[in-house]
């Protein structure tokens, strides 16, 4: 994984990108877009869990990372759909995986999973569209 502070120019960073920068590392391999991501307090719920929202929004973002040509793309979403299947806890290591499954003239489809070791914590997918 390389640090995302290492790739990140001067263009503001969308919504995430800020608590992403200090917290986040991400790889490109064959198809498949990979981020890494520490769970710490200020992302956990009350009862010391990752927060859904921010697992949301770590999905959203390394959803539409992965149908970017370029760092210079401008992509927005269209639609996101996630299913919660486990909690993970405060500290633990988010692995985020995002596949473009097809990616066209304007719209992407991507579907994806974040893990913490073998155990899958959210499954999601959605259409993003280049702007």
């Amino acid at each position: 994984f390389q640090a995302e502070d290492g790739i990140r120019d001067s263009v503001a960073s969308r919504g995430l990108g800020d608590v992403y920068k200090r917290q986040g590392y991400y790889k490109r391999e064959d198809n498949n877009l990979y981020m890494a991501f520490y769970v710490k307090p200020e992302n956990c719920n009350g009862y010391g869990t990752a927060h859904g929202g921010m697992l949301m929004a770590l999905a959203d973002f390394a959803m539409a990372s992965s149908a970017m040509k370029d760092r210079t793309s401008l992509i927005t979403t269209v639609s996101f759909h996630s299913e919660f299947v486990a909690p993970a806890e405060k500290d633990s290591l988010l692995i985020i995986r995002a596949t473009p499954t097809k990616v066209g003239k304007s719209l992407g489809f991507v579907e994806g999973d974040i893990t913490v070791g073998e155990k899958v914590i959210i499954n999601f997918g959605g259409v993003v569209k280049k702007i």
